[in-house]
């Protein structure tokens, strides 16, 4: 395991060398959590309830959700598409190391970079902007820790399983936009809680993992999903993880087959 630990801390040196572009990074992170706090508190002037949530319930999805964006989204794994295209893969793959734990451990060090950065901002933002939050109950905040771990994981294989992608295409870009940006924003519930969408839609994307990465996580710490219908949650969650592992390992194992790299 020591030389995943050098792995991660290499990475932590890449952003002291790039502090300009990580500084700006948490800023377009801070400055988005503002637009839609204060767009929902608007919304919610003169109102008791929006949907099923109180006010202090709707304060709550989104700056507990400030939390689990800085620990599910963060991730290095964008990295791979140029790698392969570059063929820096070929460095690795000559390296005795896993590939996958290779990234893994990258995607670890930067969460940690930015959960450090986030637990500052988050301070700041609780003493400045004051909102009225919902604190869990013991069961309901360990059931909201099962489900961040759960979204952390898969949203790593997720997001590989993207970035392999670049095995059979030219390029990650688009599919990384569409699937890792897009889709992502719109469907893991950041933008509004999923319930307050149409039903058919809100049923259809519980097939999905986007909810499981965002909307479920902040739903138990809110105490709205509670009892046999919680661990059924947790469950589905977590089949939907192994299912994108399995996956990221097949594409991977078929992917080297397909890997060619020239010059020196």
């Amino acid at each position: 395991m020591l030389k995943y630990f050098i792995i991660a801390k290499n990475t932590l040196q890449v952003y002291f060398t790039y502090r300009l572009s990580f500084l700006f990074w948490r800023l377009q992170i801070v400055i988005s959590f503002l637009i839609f706090y204060y767009l929902w508190s608007a919304v919610a002037v003169g109102k008791q309830f929006l949907g099923s949530y109180t006010i202090p319930q709707i304060y709550s999805y989104f700056v507990i959700g400030y939390i689990i964006r800085a620990l599910v989204f963060t991730t290095r794994t964008g990295d791979i598409g140029g790698d392969i295209q570059t063929g820096e893969l070929t460095s690795l793959l000559l390296k005795p190391i896993g590939i996958i734990k290779y990234y893994f451990s990258r995607d670890l060090s930067d969460k940690l970079f930015n959960l450090v950065f986030m637990l500052v901002e988050f301070s700041l933002l609780l003493l400045f902007l004051r909102p009225q939050l919902i604190a869990p109950t013991l069961p309901d905040f360990l059931l909201f820790l099962a489900s961040l771990l759960i979204a952390v994981v898969l949203f790593f294989f997720y997001s590989l399983i993207i970035s392999f992608l670049t095995f059979w295409t030219e390029t990650a870009w688009s599919s990384r936009f569409l699937f890792g940006v897009v889709f992502i924003n719109l469907f893991s519930g950041q933008y509004l809680p999923l319930d307050l969408l149409p039903r058919p839609i809100f049923h259809l994307l519980n097939y999905t993992p986007f909810p499981y990465l965002y909307y479920y996580p902040v739903r138990f710490w809110l105490g709205k999903e509670t009892g046999p219908q919680a661990f059924f949650i947790l469950l589905i969650s977590f089949l939907i993880l192994v299912f994108f592992y399995l996956l990221a390992h097949f594409l991977w194992v078929r992917g080297k087959l397909r890997y060619q790299a020239y010059g020196n």
